[in-house]
């Protein structure tokens, strides 16, 4: 077998799943490939990945601390970020010895900074696979929280030690990387049609069904009284508990499926995240979206919406009113934008990673 440690923030869930999609392509053209994956995201993200491989709960990166999936806690986050950095050489330590005993020969990260920096120290090569870095987007919170700079410097350090950078579209500066290759976007597709994935959630069949996305941090303002109100529209979403109204349906079994809900949907309420827009790009959902706060990553994916999506905008305080209705109505009556776009990043990146080896 040949080892490989595989780092992925644990911000969201977008990031794990398109590193699973990298996964499942490598393995599908170099069977002897073993992952190591070390991140906070939740193991059941990777159970339907194909053996073997290991999963270790690391935190080696901090994200974005949030409240829910629309309020960020900046100075929260600057805090974990600091306090993670002092442990970095105990970190460093730790994880050269886990390479020597699992005798690692590549490293791949999305996007941990650190790993970079231990992949060097270990003499090893690195790949990044990313449409941001955390260094940039702690930039655009340095005018309210000036701490954060000498961590963006030790970042972009660290970034700068990767052997090579795969820009996913619509990346943002990405210059820390001098060798850098774009490819195209890593999405996952269900095997299934809408009327089976209906079938699988026991989904009404023609109702104009309505899927809420709110990510690994939910949303638990959004009115669902209301919402249960709203005509014509059957509303489905994952997280908490199971629950069922007369309009609505909560489904937190249905996570690890969550591209057999898409093509069960016909419109997803969400807030632009990379995962959610692969979604919808890959299985031509018209998409709902709101904004997420000050987050420097939203208008490169608002922009990947507009070209290659059918898309609209709704106010948060419309949102959390639940003031949906108008909005939907006239996101499914417009004229649909589907443009030709190609889906196979994870095979691409599988072929540049095989390179290396």
């Amino acid at each position: 077998m040949i080892s490989v440690a595989y780092y992925i923030t644990g911000h969201g869930y977008g990031h794990a799943v398109r590193s699973s999609q990298v996964i499942r392509s490598l393995k599908g053209v170099c069977p002897e490939l073993e992952f190591h994956i070390r991140t906070t995201a939740p193991q059941w993200l990777f159970q339907a990945l194909p053996s073997p491989f290991s999963y270790s709960s690391h935190p080696i990166d901090v994200g974005i601390l949030q409240r829910d999936s629309l309020q960020m806690n900046i100075e929260e986050t600057l805090r974990a970020c600091q306090a993670l950095h002092e442990r970095i050489p105990l970190l460093i330590e730790e994880d050269i010895a886990f390479i020597r005993r699992e005798e690692i020969r590549l490293i791949l990260g999305d996007i941990p900074p650190l790993c970079f920096e231990i992949a060097a120290r270990a003499s090893l090569p690195s790949v990044a696979i990313t449409n941001f870095t955390w260094d940039w987007i702690y930039q655009a919170y340095l005018p309210g929280f000036p701490a954060f700079l000498p961590l963006i410097r030790e970042m972009e350090a660290f970034y700068r030690k990767a052997t090579l950078g795969l820009a996913l579209p619509f990346s943002c500066n990405l210059e820390v990387f001098s060798n850098l290759i774009s490819i195209p976007l890593i999405a996952r597709f269900s095997a299934l049609d809408k009327r089976e994935a209906r079938k699988r959630f026991g989904l009404p069949l023609t109702a104009q069904i309505v899927l809420v996305s709110f990510g690994g941090f939910g949303l638990e303002r959004l009115p669902w009284t209301r919402m249960n109100d709203t005509k014509d529209f059957f509303f489905v979403t994952t997280g908490g508990v199971p629950k069922k109204e007369k309009s609505f349906l909560v489904l937190p079994e249905a996570q690890p499926h969550y591209e057999d809900l898409v093509r069960a949907a016909d419109v997803v309420v969400s807030k632009p995240g990379y995962g959610i827009v692969a979604d919808v790009i890959a299985h031509q959902v018209p998409i709902l979206y709101t904004s997420r706060g000050h987050f420097p990553e939203y208008p490169f994916l608002v922009e990947a919406l507009n070209c290659w999506a059918t898309s609209q905008f709704i106010p948060q305080e419309e949102l959390l009113r639940g003031e949906l209705g108008p909005y939907l109505e006239r996101l499914l009556e417009e004229e649909q934008n589907w443009p030709n776009v190609p889906l196979n990043g994870a095979q691409v990146v599988a072929q540049k990673i095989l390179e290396l080896l």
